[in-house]
């Protein structure tokens, strides 16, 4: 939809919510040559654990790593690395605005894809920073939220939903 592609790019996301692992799984499927995943030592610990393992078993030849993301200097290095970053993490979604899951904006340059999946506020911290830090595609969560909709009323009413005119009324 953005205009990314994400085979043979080196990736890293933030969280190992239920968000996260289907960002996680997808980017694999699609071809990723690395994953990074960086969650915080919370009740997604063994999720981000067990998603790596699965990854691994299932796609030969990709590599995952999961670190904390409480280790800034790993954060720092693999978004160095990275050709894609993605916050899956609640940090910026309100009522938490104001936080960050990227503590040190120096990581943001032009060629670096950020997307974050929180949808409220529309611009998070993140994506502001990120943006002043010359990245130049920055991805918010409104099309997720607008495609998770999309797939629940299929599976709720067995139609499809008029995405293009819902996005337009509610999202534009």
């Amino acid at each position: 939809e953005h205009g990314v592609d994400v085979s043979g790019k080196t990736i890293t996301v933030l969280g190992a919510g239920g968000a996260a692992t289907a960002i996680q799984v997808q980017c694999a499927l699609d071809g990723a040559r690395k994953l990074n995943i960086f969650n915080r030592n919370d009740e997604f610990d063994a999720n981000a654990e067990a998603t790596a393992r699965k990854i691994m078993d299932r796609i030969p030849g990709l590599a995952v790593n999961v670190c904390p993301l409480e280790d800034e200097k790993s954060l720092r290095r693999c978004i160095g690395e990275s050709h894609i970053l993605v916050n899956a993490t609640k940090a910026g979604m309100k009522p938490l605005e104001d936080e960050t899951p990227v503590k040190d904006p120096s990581v943001f340059r032009p060629d670096l894809v950020v997307a974050d999946a929180v949808y409220n506020p529309r611009e998070t911290r993140l994506l502001r920073e990120a943006r002043a830090g010359g990245c130049k595609t920055v991805v918010g969560g409104i099309g997720m939220l607008l495609w998770q909709g999309d797939a629940a009323f299929r599976i709720f009413t067995g139609k499809c939903m008029p995405t293009e005119e819902i996005y337009e009324r509610f999202f534009r």
